[in-house]
């Protein structure tokens, strides 16, 4: 069996990752693979802490070998979650820029998921899924309200308003 070849001093490394660990207040990722090296650097096999622990002894191992090069800190998850945009971020600020004008300037009634998926396609040639163009939507600060024809309170002919909500 391989033994590893620190570059830190094993009980040094073992004393910094018990203090993280009762530290706490990190998320529970970072805890885990914390408390996971510090299992391996108190003398448990990956192999063996891979049958409990729920990940692949070479992921425990990688674990290990982050944590001894490059300090606990390295543990942390830094990336942000899903695919990265097929959207550019001056594509992004035309986009904004585009749904503060009035859509029928673009040949639509009112803008919403559909019209936003038609308009990137259109201008971009970029397929977006109306979804994904709620989404970016509400990204940009916008939110989705159901536009009204008529004003809730207060219109002047009230007959008007009675006939449009009864059909």
């Amino acid at each position: 069996m391989n033994k590893r070849k620190y570059k830190t001093n094993p009980k040094e490394l073992l004393a910094m990752g018990r203090a993280i660990a009762k530290q706490g207040g990190h998320d529970a990722k970072f805890q885990h693979r914390v408390e996971t090296v510090n299992l391996v650097l108190s003398g448990h096999s990956a192999a063996e802490l891979s049958k409990n622990m729920g990940c692949h002894a070479n992921t425990i191992i990688r674990w290990v070998k982050i944590a001894d090069e490059q300090g606990f800190d390295a543990l942390l998850d830094r990336r942000g979650g899903g695919r990265p945009s097929r959207i550019s971020a001056e594509q992004k600020k035309e986009i904004d820029f585009a749904l503060q004008e009035d859509p029928s300037k673009y040949g639509y009634n009112v803008w919403d998921g559909p019209s936003l998926s038609d308009f990137i396609l259109r201008t971009y040639g970029i397929q977006y899924a109306v979804r994904s163009c709620q989404h970016l939507a509400r990204q940009l600060g916008f939110s989705h309200v159901r536009p009204q024809m008529f004003p809730s309170k207060g219109y002047e002919d009230t007959e008007k308003r009675n006939d449009f909500k009864k059909n």
